[in-house]
């Protein structure tokens, strides 16, 4: 999950080397040339960038609407300036339109304002996370913020190149300072809140007291995926038996991914057979492991020693583990040495068999289990804060079409 909640500084990141690479100006002098970051030329000053103007707008029922100082929403109390949501809203259409999508459409339309809003609350919402658990932004989030700003602007060496590059990615230079602050403000609550050093982190004795206190269960999955249902060519079936099972299950998603809606829903009715195939054979008592190497599409359960069948040492879970809900309930509701039934989760179908605590494996391994075991707990306790976070539009929101921004 935390992978996700870095999707907002991540685009701007990307944006900002973007801008930076956009100055490709060639100020050729004489027979030797130079370009923007030659010691020989003059770099673009902050003074200068400030007073480099980018045209922007939003036009709400024909009428234009005076976006200096306007707040688009707040996150949590904290403003997103017009300009930044623009940044979100233009890029967001670009890679719809470049999709072949239909901006004018009522679907197409929702599904851009949800992207919008999720990058501000990826963003925000962890801003806001460190607020509220005591981070202060300050003086040295600022001062880095300036030094990285600066650094930028010394890769133009006019105002025409710094304008160009800011339209061509749909950003400010105010949106370029305010980028900086937040992106320092951001990385300061995710070092303090979202490592070990977190105040929800847990210690070797903590995780050692959950396994005595029975909170974990072990597993093993046999995984028979939507995917599997799909047609591989001759070419993905070549050497097959020498692939691991990533490579596998990698082919099996490329080929699902491209099929229509209908030849999904029959790849999946094909898989949906296998399972039940597969789990007659574990309920007539056919070997477990045996089955897992014939069928299973799981990476997860890779063998540490490829001789031996058994040396899968699965999934060590508690109920809070960032598993699915339902492979968690369906490990859970089974006793040591028990299998279930198909549990069909968004990846497919589970045959899971639960398995006795391996307590040399554990004492072996305390401490990267200990970390795993610590790193699930803080990201529950931002993902439990973030599911919570407030976002408030303007009046302006209900009537955003895609053109209504430039």
């Amino acid at each position: 999950m935390i992978k996700k909640l870095l999707c907002g500084v991540i685009s701007l990141t990307l944006a900002v080397s973007m801008l930076s690479a956009c100055d490709s100006s060639d100020s050729s002098s004489g027979s030797t040339g130079s370009s923007a970051t030659d010691s020989s030329a003059a770099a673009l000053t902050p003074e200068e960038a400030a007073k480099v103007q980018i045209e922007t707008s939003l036009t709400i029922d024909g009428e234009k609407i005076d976006t200096t100082d306007l707040v688009m929403c707040t996150v949590n109390g904290q403003e997103v300036p017009f300009d930044e949501y623009r940044y979100y809203w233009m890029t967001c259409c670009d890679s719809y339109s470049q999709a072949g999508l239909d901006l004018t459409d009522a679907d197409t339309l929702q599904a851009i304002k949800n992207a919008v809003e999720q990058q501000l609350l990826d963003t925000y919402g962890i801003i806001s996370y460190g607020l509220d658990n005591g981070v202060t932004y300050g003086d040295d989030q600022k001062k880095a913020a300036e030094d990285s700003y600066n650094e930028l602007i010394a890769n133009f060496d006019s105002a025409e190149s710094y304008k160009e590059a800011l339209e061509a990615e749909h950003m400010t230079d105010q949106m370029v300072r305010d980028y900086y602050y937040n992106t320092m403000c951001y990385s300061l609550a995710g070092n303090t809140l979202l490592t070990e050093t977190s105040p929800f982190a847990k210690t070797k004795d903590d995780f050692l007291k959950a396994v005595d206190d029975g909170e974990f269960c072990r597993t093993l999955n046999l995984l028979v995926p939507y995917s599997c249902g799909a047609e591989l060519s001759d070419e993905d079936k070549e050497a097959w038996d020498e692939l691991t099972v990533a490579e596998k299950s990698s082919k099996y998603d490329t080929a699902y991914s491209n099929l229509s809606e209908d030849e999904k829903k029959a790849a999946r009715e094909k898989a949906k057979k296998l399972a039940d195939e597969v789990l007659a054979k574990v309920n007539a008592g056919e070997d477990f492991y045996k089955l897992i190497d014939e069928y299973n599409l799981d990476p997860g359960m890779a063998l540490t020693d490829e001789n031996d069948i058994t040396s899968i040492t699965g999934y060590y879970i508690t109920k809070d583990y960032s598993f699915v809900q339902e492979y968690i309930d369906g490990a859970f509701a089974l006793k040591e040495g028990e299998t279930s039934d198909l549990v069909e989760t968004s990846y497919g179908y589970h045959i899971i068999k639960r398995l006795p605590l391996d307590m040399d494996y554990i004492n072996e391994n305390v401490d990267s289990m200990t970390s795993e075991y610590s790193q699930t707990y803080i990201y529950k306790a931002c993902n439990d804060y973030l599911a919570n976070v407030k976002i408030e539009y303007n009046e302006y929101y209900d009537k955003l079409k895609a053109d209504s921004i430039a």
